[in-house]
């Protein structure tokens, strides 16, 4: 399939690619980890002087939290794109576990990958965001950009998305387009590109256990542990209510919460199956660092369950002692766990919340307390719509033959997309990353060349796609 990018266009690309280098390095030297908050205004504000860059009509939006920047390029072309970014990024954790320091951006040989760039943010995903920019920038200064872009670059993907969904949903005429863009980095170490179709929901929680008068337990502070023999321990408490969600395979067993699962139609069956045929288990788990999966079934089974079945993870539980070496015996007086659950098609954030309570408060756990944090549901684009049709060709116009997922098993605020805007949307894009929100996360430089090469050619062939679509 001949690449829709005119040859100035591939050759300003390719010339110019130490600058977009340069500008993906300079992006990633400035922190900016949203659950802290550090270094989060300074990179707005970067992001929005890069935008101007390309000639966008550039603004910062919010309420409250950290900022919305919004990029807007109409060059009155008849296709308009919703591009959706994310600047802000997790929190590094153990430093003594990165090889570089993470704001460094420096460029690194990994094996099996190449030169690439280690640092907290280069594949999720601020390494894609200066690429984006750069790219959209080149067309611009050498051709007609072939659609218009409204670009829409979050400060909290990382804890909640809050400021991206309140301005979808109250500014629904202005955002009027033919199709949303959510492309990243989605190569694996085989060089295989994805196309992802939907995403899960997540409900993320923090759940509390507190000394009271009804469970017991110390309700000022921690005592001495030698009382644990007839004082109850809110620890223990947790711990229980906890062991309840889930059965002996990990599986939710909340009151109920099978209900509202869709089971997949055949036409999405029929997917899987297809899907199975290029799907590499031994690659999936080498670039995790994961020994094996959970269950020991065929392939097709296997994303089956990926894809369609709802989970409850702990993210982490804290209380009482918890630093290396030393003891302190005592019994503390409050836990909480970090818990979120995945959501499938047709579960609700709502709906999976009550259920949740039902099931503790049945159980005699009514008093912990659950706070919720910024909970979005699952969200699903036709695996025939034009947009879809548009990234596919993009990525076979590269020499690639992509893997088509109906869902990814994470979570972006995708269903804004779907529920207000009303408007197809993909995530793709070539290049290859690895590491995302664990120490010495990468992205391959040779994997950013492609990715540069293959978002020009996606822009190109939406305005020859979308045109049907917008007349």
């Amino acid at each position: 399939m001949k690449d829709a990018v005119p040859p100035a266009v591939q050759r300003a690309l390719r010339a110019r690619f130490p600058e977009a280098l340069d500008s993906a390095r300079r992006l990633l030297r400035q922190p900016s980890v949203s659950a802290t908050g550090e270094g989060v205004a300074e990179c707005a504000e970067m992001v929005r002087q890069m935008m101007a860059e390309i000639g966008c009509k550039t603004r910062m939006w919010k309420k409250g939290g950290h900022p919305l920047v919004i990029g807007e390029l109409d060059v009155g072309a008849p296709v308009t794109l919703i591009e959706y970014e994310m600047y802000d990024v997790q929190p590094v954790g153990d430093l003594d576990a990165w090889k570089v320091p993470p704001f460094a951006a420096e460029v690194r040989t990994v094996p099996g990958v190449g030169r690439a760039v280690v640092a907290r943010g280069s594949t999720n995903s601020k390494g894609a965001l200066a690429n984006h920019l750069f790219t959209w920038k080149t067309i611009r200064d050498v051709d007609e950009m072939p659609v218009n872009l409204k670009i829409l670059a979050e400060g909290e993907e990382e804890i909640s998305s809050a400021n991206f969904i309140e301005y979808i949903r109250t500014h629904r005429r202005e955002l009027r387009a033919q199709g949303a863009i959510a492309n990243d980095y989605s190569e694996d170490l085989r060089g295989v590109p994805t196309v992802y179709l939907g995403v899960k929901g997540c409900l993320y929680l923090t759940i509390w256990s507190r000394g009271n008068r009804t469970a017991g337990g110390p309700m000022e502070g921690e005592i001495h542990s030698s009382d644990a023999v007839w004082i109850a321990s809110p620890v223990w408490r947790l711990l229980q209510a906890l062991d309840t969600l889930v059965d002996e395979d990990q599986r939710p067993v909340i009151d109920g919460i099978w209900d509202e699962v869709r089971r997949p139609a055949k036409a999405e069956v029929a997917m899987v199956r297809r899907l199975a045929k290029k799907f590499d288990p031994k690659t999936w788990l080498r670039e995790g660092k994961v020994a094996k999966f959970k269950y020991d079934l065929p392939k097709v089974d296997l994303l089956l369950r990926y894809l369609y079945e709802p989970t409850v993870n702990i993210c982490g539980i804290h209380s009482g002692y918890v630093d290396h070496g030393g003891t302190k015996t005592i019994l503390p007086h409050e836990a909480y766990a970090k818990v979120d659950i995945r959501l499938v098609k047709d579960m609700t954030v709502g709906g999976t919340l009550r259920k949740l309570r039902a099931h503790f408060a049945k159980r005699g756990f009514g008093d912990l307390r659950i706070d919720v944090h910024g909970p979005y549901g699952p969200a699903r684009t036709d695996p025939t719509s034009w947009i879809a049709r548009a990234a596919i060709e993009t990525v076979e116009a590269h020499g690639k033959v992509p893997e088509v997922w109906p869902s990814s098993g994470g979570t972006m605020p995708a269903f804004a997309f779907d529920e207000y805007l009303h408007l197809p949307w993909v995530a793709t894009g070539l290049g290859h990353g690895a590491h995302a929100h664990a120490p010495n996360e990468y992205a391959s430089i040779d994997g950013m060349r492609r990715f540069i090469a293959a978002e020009a050619t996606l822009v190109y062939t939406a305005a020859k796609r979308g045109k049907a679509v917008a007349k």
